[in-house]
């Protein structure tokens, strides 16, 4: 009776409207990067298509992982965002497992906002991120190396992996875990790619940029090679989007570099027909575009300098350069419009709706870049030319950066309520305020340029006060023999002769010198035979003829 009274009840399948277990993907079944709405019916910790169950691993499911799918963590009803993604944070509390806290660290620095939400999404510092660094052995261990290096930098008297450095031994093991990998061939190269990326942000940490671009070039020669016929779907596209971070990254190492050798971009990009305007509706779609006109100008910029001291001006023998110049200048032009009409557009929504941190995030990334692109059109219209004074003309356009520059800066302070300092390799604005205090010889506007700088902490690979240290330096041996050409009037830009003026700079990594102070050693450089007395009879593309001293110049405040 029983066998029979069970084989004539009705089965039936209980749903519910909104389960609390299962993480995104498998509740929803969505696709790696763009989930579709969610049914209004599901099955409780299942993919409504799939018929798979969710095992619930947190952060991220496991079952998801194995199958190729980006999981997109966990949403409970109470919660208003993927909060669950946001790992257990034990900064300054003892734990057993000193990797995985260092690891937990660096999610929040990388990854994380203040409310524990993923940065970027889909992006590469979003869910990319937090799962390969919780599932593939060696994003884990780069991501406790970059842990410990930040976890070290917030020590102000420490030197971030120096041998003496607690962070120096996880560095060294996530080295020789990504070699390892690399030549065992069971990781992918997107795994393999993210770590190289990671080490390059160790090395900006430490200010060791030259290792930092060995690790950057790495990754590039990584995705380089991973584009295969047979690469698969999923795999192509988280690779896209590390690519995309790469040329991120490169503008950052192009900003860093403008202001003392040609820009060096090793990322071709493909030059825009135009600037789209609908872009500039959308704040990511305009910061893209700003990033990709940013990265077209540095391209032309490393070209066109090349021929610096080949001629006093390249424009009456090259016609070609003449108008890649002119169409570099008019794209930089058009999109800074773009973003400042932007800019006013969002002021006004804020102005009449309540600003969230995020939306003063997107402001500030917004004025950073203008920033950012004003520097390039700086560099973008004396490119031709040789002489220091050819940048004396554009006083306008260096306080236009200060302005942009002073926006960015007030609007970060308003959106930065955590404690902990999130570091990203994207521009900022340390750069354009460092060409302001190299590049402008108009003594307040350079004064103030400077003392910017020393507001200013560490951003990707710069530090704003050892920038800062620099710049004054530079100021004061470029003042020190000026006198001004109306006797007891102000010194003016047109003051510092070319013969005073420095070209360029080099600066190795921060040491401590035996009084215990913070240092940096800067090669400055300068013709020998000033350009207007030399020009013809000297060779000046030979480096014999410049002079180079170094200074070792204390970092205060660090």
């Amino acid at each position: 009776m029983e066998s029979t009274s069970a084989t004539t009840t009705k089965r039936t399948r209980v749903v519910v409207a909104q389960s609390k277990r299962g993480c995104v993907t498998c509740k929803y079944g969505s696709s790696p990067f763009h989930p579709p709405a969610p049914s209004p019916i599901l099955l409780t910790g299942r993919c409504r298509t799939r018929r798979v169950k969710c095992d619930e691993q947190r952060p991220l499911c496991r079952r998801c992982i194995q199958a190729g799918r980006l999981c997109r963590g966990y949403v409970d009803r109470q919660e208003s965002s993927l909060s669950a993604l946001q790992p257990a944070l034990k900064f300054g509390v003892a734990a057993d497992r000193q990797m995985e806290r260092l690891s937990h660290l660096a999610a929040h620095v990388l990854s994380l906002d203040s409310d524990g939400r993923p940065l970027q999404g889909d992006g590469v510092w979003g869910r990319i991120f937090l799962q390969l660094s919780s599932q593939v052995e060696c994003v884990k261990a780069a991501a406790a190396a970059f842990g410990a290096a930040y976890e070290s930098s917030l020590n102000s008297g420490a030197v971030v992996n120096s041998p003496s450095s607690s962070s120096w031994r996880y560095y060294g093991s996530a080295l020789a875990r990504l070699q390892s990998d690399l030549n065992g061939g069971a990781v992918g190269p997107e795994s393999l790619a993210l770590a190289s990326m990671i080490l390059a942000c160790v090395e900006i940490l430490s200010q060791h940029e030259q290792n930092a671009f060995t690790h950057f070039f790495g990754a590039v020669q990584i995705l380089t090679k991973a584009y295969q016929p047979h690469t698969s779907a999923p795999s192509a596209a988280i690779l896209g989007r590390i690519r995309d971070e790469l040329v991120k990254m490169n503008l950052s190492i192009g900003s860093y570099a403008l202001a003392q050798t040609p820009a060096v971009m090793h990322l071709e990009h493909q030059a825009a027909a135009g600037v789209d305007r609908e872009a500039f509706s959308d704040p990511e779609l305009a910061i893209n575009t700003a990033m990709s006109c940013l990265h077209q100008s540095y391209q032309f910029i490393e070209s066109a300098a090349r021929l610096r001291y080949t001629y006093p001006s390249w424009k009456e023998h090259d016609p070609i350069l003449c108008q890649g110049q002119s169409d570099a200048v008019n794209q930089c032009r058009s999109v800074l419009d773009g973003l400042a009409a932007l800019a006013t557009r969002l002021q006004a929504q804020q102005a009449s709706a309540t600003s969230t941190a995020r939306d003063s995030e997107t402001m500030a990334e917004i004025y950073a870049m203008s920033a950012q692109l004003t520097a390039a059109l700086i560099f973008l219209l004396c490119v031709h030319e040789p002489l220091q004074t050819a940048y004396d003309g554009h006083e306008d356009l260096f306080r236009s950066i200060v302005r942009d520059a002073a926006a960015s800066a007030r609007l970060r302070r308003r959106a930065q309520p955590s404690a902990l300092r999130r570091f990203s390799t994207r521009p900022g604005i340390v750069g354009p305020l460092f060409v302001v205090s190299a590049k402008c010889r108009d003594p307040p506007l350079r004064a103030l340029a400077t003392t910017m700088l020393g507001e200013q902490g560490r951003e990707g690979p710069t530090d704003g006060r050892i920038m800062a240290a620099i710049g004054a330096r530079l100021a004061a041996l470029e003042m020190s023999a000026c006198v001004p050409s109306v006797p007891g009037a102000p010194l003016t830009a047109g003051d510092v002769p070319e013969s005073q003026r420095v070209h360029g700079y080099g600066v190795s990594p921060p040491r401590v010198d035996g009084e215990g102070r913070r240092v940096v050693d800067v090669q400055f450089s300068r013709p020998k035979v000033p350009l207007e007395q030399g020009w013809g009879l000297v060779d000046y593309s030979c480096l014999d003829n410049w002079i180079l001293w170094s200074e070792p110049i204390e970092i205060s405040g660090a």
